[in-house]
């Protein structure tokens, strides 16, 4: 069964239309709005020249919930259709002896026929309707009672499956032989460069020392990097958020915007040795290539969404981007969720609730465990310019450089401690953007969902009644 709706009623009468019909009709497009046109079957979605019967019962053969509408006049028109196909009567059969779950819904003041009452008409195929739990619709409390209907559906009728989420481990530890190898490399290079590149031998102890020093100077850059957006961290914070507020598109836009202005400025305003027309050939080839070739990049970002977030990241900026998506599409779809995107806000904010506890672990790092799990090219490359000055002082003192020494020292004690401020600054901001997050996410997600409470409806609690 794949856990559809059949929807049975009365439209017409010997005499005419019924009165209830159009409210049964509305009501059927609003199951399907909730549920999915494929999920609720009746005669309103029946195609020109289709098979009656044969459809009726392929429908009725794939439902799992029956919904029998019971207006005030059911049990006579049942009555008088006794001796005559009678559809209704049919389908009612066809549910109750393939123990589908039938919920006689009685409108406005229809009262429901007991079993005995049904025996007694000469109806023991359906006898079983009178025992089954009614409930009760007024024609003014559609909203109302028509809410608690889908909620008590929402448990019986089986839905599109969500994807398995991606939840990669973002704990674990990398291998620490790419930087280990990268020092080795660092001590060694410069005094094999030297030797190989400097003929005159005099001359390495001076190039060993000159490169000891200059090696110094691209360890400074990335410390004072580092240490400028730890003390501007609260500013760009709030940058981020109105970041993440954004829509993907919009920052595919602005991306692509900001790479054609640079590579315009880079073009126009550096190297003055280039004539204006070689300026604006290059100009125009950069544009062309980035119409031509970015259309595949453009398209397969927007061809492929984000949501419902099947791979969440435990990154800051994408738990916050998750959220603010979630706000968007919950705005976007008001004033009533269906039942397939309130599942998809709650897939959502639960991998946003995995991620945050993800954050919470790479929080409690410390500096050598978090330094492990770093994108290894980045301290590799940190250690390499260390362990060259390291190996530029050490070769040049070998070389006899020992005049220089007070510089030699000088450099590799400032290249150490470039590299240890570094990594405590980048650490510190690291988990300071984490913490901020992982606070305030847990109040941001108990808020979605209590909008998400309020502009859907929910599954009703699970439980037996009887009348």
């Amino acid at each position: 069964m794949s856990g559809g709706i059949f929807v049975s009623y009365r439209k017409n009468h010997k005499n005419g239309r019924r009165g209830h019909a159009p409210a049964v009709d509305a009501f059927v497009e609003r199951l399907r709005t909730h549920f999915g046109r494929a999920k609720v079957y009746a005669d309103t979605g029946l195609s020109a020249g289709e098979h009656y019967p044969s459809t009726i019962d392929g429908w009725l053969d794939k439902c799992e919930v029956l919904l029998v509408f019971v207006h005030q006049e059911w049990l006579a028109d049942l009555v008088e259709r006794k001796d005559e196909l009678d559809w209704v009567r049919r389908e009612i059969k066809a549910a109750l002896d393939g123990r589908r779950h039938v919920v006689p819904v009685l409108l406005d003041k229809a009262t429901m026929p007991s079993k005995d009452r049904l025996i007694a008409e000469g109806f023991d195929d359906i006898a079983q309707l009178g025992t089954r739990q009614y409930l009760p619709i007024a024609f003014g409390e559609w909203k109302y009672a028509g809410d608690e209907l889908i909620g008590l559906l929402e448990n019986r009728v089986a839905t599109e499956e969500l994807p398995t989420p991606l939840r990669l481990d973002p704990v674990r530890s990398r291998s620490a032989w790419p930087v280990v190898a990268t020092a080795l490399f660092g001590l060694v290079a410069p005094w094999l460069s030297v030797r190989l590149l400097v003929p005159e031998a005099e001359l390495w102890q001076v190039w060993l020392v000159a490169l000891a020093l200059a090696l110094v100077f691209p360890l400074v850059i990335p410390l004072g990097t580092v240490a400028f957006v730890y003390a501007a961290r609260v500013r760009l914070d709030e940058s981020d958020k109105h970041l993440a507020e954004m829509a993907h598109d919009q920052k595919v836009n602005i991306t692509v915007g900001l790479f054609v202005a640079a590579m315009g400025i880079i073009t126009l305003f550096v190297g003055d040795h280039v004539p204006w027309q070689g300026k604006l050939l290059v100009l125009a080839v950069i544009v062309g290539f980035t119409v031509i070739e970015g259309d595949w990049w453009l398209r397969d970002r927007r061809n492929n969404p984000l949501w419902p977030y099947v791979r969440l990241a435990p990154h800051p900026a994408s738990v916050r981007g998750a959220l603010a998506h979630v706000e968007r599409f919950m705005k976007d779809h008001r004033p009533l969720l269906t039942r397939s995107q309130r599942e998809q806000v709650e897939f959502v904010l639960d991998q946003v609730e995995w991620a945050v506890d993800r954050l919470h672990d790479l929080c409690a790092l410390s500096r050598w465990a978090w330094l492990r799990r770093s994108v290894v090219w980045l301290p590799a490359l940190h250690v390499l310019l260390v362990a060259a000055v390291i190996g530029s002082a050490v070769a040049a003192l070998v070389e006899g450089g020992w005049g220089h020494a007070g510089l030699l020292v000088g450099a590799v004690v400032a290249a150490v401690l470039c590299h240890l401020f570094t990594v405590d600054r980048a650490y510190r901001l690291q988990r300071w953007r984490r913490q901020v997050v992982a606070d305030a996410a847990p109040a941001e997600v108990a808020r979605l969902r209590a909008v998400l409470v309020e502009i859907s409806i929910p599954p009703a609690a699970s439980q037996e009644t009887t009348e």
